[in-house]
């Protein structure tokens, strides 16, 4: 009896323990299952933020592609009509025709998205995973894990607008953020609208256009050579040539209808030509000649982002008429020739309830504006500061950016380097907030570095040592950063100053150019190149367009080396790509992006797995 009592209270104890340890197992698990659960919660929330940021960022650059790719083929519409009701002059577009074409829209920009909608999956810390799917077709890809599946989702819709400016429309969609750590799985399913603004494409979207590939003489072919880099949009009219290994990190188009009257380009090769039975060094290429590699010999251009020999012809202004009527409502209107100054200043107690504000200073013929963040604009009378007054005698309420002159501009300048020899030492000439053109009849000089205060950039486009292209970090956002400069001229040249008697008229050595460059009619060119001392670079931040390609110096064909005028270094502005341009920058008349872009949530779903 003592025996089958003494192992029945071990199997009692035993029976307690075992209990005692599996209800806390299924504790701890239990703990373990909540705390995941939690952290997979939070993790999902902070998933619809990234969800957001991707469709003002990448998505947001995909759709400004699909919009500029349906306007090229002529699915949208342009100036005069409603974008996607095109050719429709009705007081408002028919909302049935619109929702066919956002669906059109809404197709491509899918198949345009990694994966098909499909972003992740990204390791967090504390091994916890997170994707995030988005569709504005209803088709959401599979991802994660996760299958293909349909979710319900509207139709596109027009918001509001008139057909000669911009219009804004809605396109809906649906984004599935998954967080994952262990077995626990939270699933967020967001709806929504994507709203944003279409308008006249601006020239300042192009790294660089021409219309005539030539210098104003015609006398010989520009040729694109091994130093030549474009990492934006690249178009002529004309006929472009290349010689050695040019690279293009943006769209490249030619329509081939200014230079030769046909379709092709030029190459210059070195290896083998020129001798009995060799090819010829110099030939032009046709289209099918260039199809499928665009080459000759050792002439090789590399096109990372596509070339198309078959473009349409992109015509440009012969007048200024929009930016002078700007001017004469609420910016700066000169008759005649103008010296401006661009800088950037913190007010003091001269101008009530400015003080501590920071402002865009500008200069005309000796006369003092500033234009604060609020719009606010002021001129200095005398010793007073009062707000400026348009051509008509009207207070300005808001200025819009614009300076006018419908003469020359003698002098475009800002507040000189404390550093001759240094770059960096160059004070800003437009604030931060600071969006502006300065347009003239005539031509305009500039004669100083001018540098945006907020730099898009990081660096510029070159080549390293081992010949390796390398591509500065910038920043495609144009909401982020917004400080944009234009100049444009619409009958006469965009001069950098060089070799003139007057030093103030000069730029200083490896000058910097924040700035997009227009001259419709003539050229964008160094001023002497051909016979002031070499100068060093010319860098320009943003793009060139013009008639004629212009000359910025000359160089020993053998060595590479300059023998007179300036050497060229672009490096392209990446926000205009989104839409970013100039305040009244001359337009293309093809439907583009603009930058106002606007994320609007309806609600979310979740879901729990275990």
């Amino acid at each position: 009896m003592a025996l089958v009592s003494a192992l029945f209270l071990i199997v009692l104890v035993l029976g307690v323990v075992a209990v005692t340890t599996q209800l806390t197992v299924g504790n701890l698990r239990q703990t373990g299952d909540t705390v995941a659960t939690a952290q997979t919660l939070a993790l999902a929330q902070g998933g619809r933020n990234f969800a957001q940021s991707l469709l003002r960022g990448p998505v947001g650059t995909k759709l400004s592609d699909t919009v500029t790719d349906l306007a090229q083929r002529n699915v949208l519409g342009n100036a005069g009509t409603w974008v996607f009701s095109k050719g429709e002059n009705s007081p408002s577009p028919d909302p049935q025709r619109v929702a066919q074409n956002m669906q059109t829209l809404a197709a491509q920009l899918q198949n345009s998205l990694p994966g098909g909608g499909c972003y992740g999956p990204f390791t967090v810390e504390g091994g916890q995973t997170l994707s995030v799917r988005v569709t504005f077709t209803g088709a959401l890809p599979a991802c994660d894990g996760a299958v293909a599946e349909t979710v319900s989702i509207g139709v596109g819709r027009f918001i509001s607008g008139s057909r000669n400016s911009t219009q804004t429309y809605s396109l809906p969609y649906v984004t599935v953020i998954a967080a994952s750590k262990g077995a626990a799985r939270r699933t967020l399913t967001v709806s929504g609208e994507y709203q944003f603004d279409v308008g006249n494409g601006s020239f300042a979207r192009f790294a660089l256009l021409t219309d005539i590939h030539q210098q104003s003489d015609r006398a010989a072919q520009i040729y694109f050579t091994s130093d030549t880099l474009f990492n934006g949009p690249v178009h002529t009219n004309g006929n472009f040539a290349f010689y050695g290994q040019p690279w293009f990190g943006g769209a490249v188009s030619s329509s081939g209808v200014t230079d030769t009257g046909q379709r092709g380009a030029w190459f210059q090769r070195t290896d083998g030509c020129g001798g009995r039975r060799q090819p010829a060094c110099t030939a032009f290429r046709d289209v099918a000649d260039l199809s499928p590699t665009p080459a000759y010999g050792n002439a090789v251009p590399t096109f990372t982002s596509g070339v198309d020999w078959e473009a349409d012809e992109i015509e440009l202004p012969n007048n200024s008429n929009d930016q002078k009527g700007a001017a004469e409502r609420a910016g700066i209107l000169i008759n005649g020739d103008a010296t401006v100054t661009l800088s950037v200043g913190t007010a003091g107690t001269e101008i009530p309830g400015k003080n501590g504000k920071k402002y865009q200073a500008i200069t005309v013929n000796g006369t003092e504006y500033r234009a604060f963040e609020d719009s606010t604009f002021y001129m200095k009378s005398g010793n007073t500061w009062r707000v400026a007054r348009n051509a008509s005698g009207q207070e300005i309420t808001a200025f819009n950016g614009v300076i006018y002159a419908s003469g020359r501009i003698t002098r475009l300048a800002a507040p000189a380097r404390t550093n001759a020899n240094d770059p960096k030492t160059a004070p800003p000439a437009l604030a931060a907030f600071s969006e502006i053109t300065v347009a003239a009849a005539d031509d305009i000089r500039i004669a100083s570095d001018l540098k945006y205060e907020d730099d898009p950039c990081d660096g510029d486009l070159r080549r390293g040592e081992d010949g390796q292209v390398i591509v500065p970090n910038c920043e495609t956002d144009p909401l982020v950063k917004r400080n944009v400069l234009g100049i444009y001229s619409s009958g006469g040249d965009v001069l950098i100053g060089l070799g003139n008697t007057g030093g103030s008229l000069n730029v200083p050595r490896d000058v910097r150019i924040h700035a997009t460059l227009m001259a419709s009619v003539g050229q964008v060119r160094v001023e002497n190149y051909a016979t002031a001392d070499c100068n060093g670079k010319v860098y320009i931040l943003g793009g060139v367009i013009e008639k004629t390609y212009g000359p910025f110096g000359r160089f020993n064909s053998g060595t590479g080396q300059c023998t007179s005028g300036m050497q060229r270094s672009f490096t392209y502005d990446q926000r205009m790509l989104n839409g970013l341009a100039p305040p009244y920058f001359p337009t293309t008349q093809m439907t583009s992006l603009l930058p106002s872009r606007r994320i609007i949530q309806y609600g979310q779903a979740e879901q729990e797995r275990r």
